[in-house]
């Protein structure tokens, strides 16, 4: 059996930002769990899928009643539930495969910036539906494959992604199991969609002079030195430069305008 979600060790930790590119990041994952909040009703039992540092998963539970935050990497559920577990914020490690909960336990599920580091994506898709209650919400953001400019045919410059996703291949992804949905994209104001644009530019640059992917091999800090490099970084005081306001939701022109893809599905 595939297993459905792989271990990364690219995580956002919500603290200590080493680039302005980090913080960008960590502003566009604090936007998804911000729009969660508002689509979610209060009180409902939440389950996160890939809940790495536990970050998201606190601001969630703020809005909610209880809620699971899992994830494969025992290391990173052990530091969750340090720094934001409670009796009702909890923090599990399962095995990828099976979601360990009975049918229809949930009132909505939410997964960021999870699903292109997952093998089997048809397998989580159902075992999410299968964990929702009737009515259930499905919440998921992905990165926007026009936008970064792969060709379908073209393997992700990040080389924790097994893949990413156009606006029709999510759509077709989602109706494996979903019949209700709607997809939206995340886009920024015209200086950091400038600067997210710049990036992927950057990553295809560096990709061109490295056609056998061996910077998969380099430590993590030695392949974010080269990029900054390539980058030329801009934003020394970035931390006051830019905030969530930055940020907002489209529903027209996903495709070539959004950073990342926002799958909306009910049960």
């Amino acid at each position: 059996m595939v297993k459905l979600i792989l271990k990364t060790d690219e995580r956002i930790m919500g603290e200590n930002f080493e680039s302005e590119n980090e913080y960008l990041i960590y502003l566009r994952h604090l936007f998804a769990y911000k729009f969660a909040t508002d689509q979610i009703p209060e009180n409902s039992f939440i389950l996160e899928i890939g809940s790495g540092s536990g970050f998201g998963t606190k601001v969630l539970f703020q809005h909610t009643q209880k809620i699971i935050g899992l994830d494969v990497d025992k290391n990173i559920i052990e530091y969750a539930s340090r720094k934001y577990g409670s009796e009702n914020c909890v923090f599990k490690r399962y095995n990828g495969l099976k979601i360990p909960y009975s049918d229809s336990t949930f009132d909505a599920v939410v997964s960021f910036q999870v699903i292109e580091h997952i093998q089997n994506d048809i397998g989580i898709i159902s075992e999410i539906y299968r964990v929702l209650k009737d009515n259930g919400i499905f919440i998921l953001t992905t990165p926007n494959r026009i936008f970064r400019g792969l060709r379908p045919d073209q393997k992700p410059l990040n080389k924790f992604h097994v893949r990413e996703y156009s606006v029709e291949e999510l759509d077709a992804l989602l109706k494996n199991k979903f019949l209700n949905i709607e997809i939206w994209g995340i886009r920024a104001n015209e200086t950091v969609q400038k600067i997210e644009r710049k990036n992927m530019e950057c990553g295809l640059k560096i990709a061109s002079f490295d056609p056998l992917r061996l910077r998969k091999l380099m430590p993590r800090s030695l392949r974010r030195m080269i990029f900054n490099v390539f980058l030329n970084q801009r934003a020394k005081n970035f931390l006051q430069e830019y905030d969530l306001n930055d940020y907002y939701m489209i529903k027209n022109n996903i495709a070539d305008n959004s950073i990342d893809l926002i799958g909306f599905c009910k049960k």
